[in-house]
């Protein structure tokens, strides 16, 4: 159950930190560009965040790879590959524990 609960946090928190990544690549790339924001940061970075994947599916589609695209993928590759380490590094301590058991 820990391992389950544990995954499941590891999975939310990439998506978030990904979405995160998302919208604040687009609006650093709008403000560069000089576009002025639809909506303020207090309601686009929230729904940027819950609708990230959808987003980028979108941008390649129809417009091709954006800056904030490229940061998206880049961000949720990091994720995953820090918490992976980061898990195996876990089962390691985990198992060294186990062969030296405390006297």
């Amino acid at each position: 159950m820990k391992t389950i609960m544990r995954f499941a946090k590891y999975i939310l928190l990439t998506y978030c930190i990904t979405g995160l990544v998302y919208s604040a690549g687009g609006y650093i790339h709008r403000n560069i560009i000089g576009k002025q924001e639809v909506f303020s940061p207090l309601i686009g970075i929230p729904s940027d965040m819950i609708s990230w994947p959808w987003m980028v599916y979108a941008d390649l589609k129809h417009i091709g790879m954006g800056l904030q695209d490229i940061l998206a993928l880049i961000s949720l590759v990091l994720c995953i590959v820090l918490f992976v380490r980061k898990e195996l590094n876990l089962n390691k301590s985990m198992e060294k524990d186990d062969k030296n058991p405390i006297k």
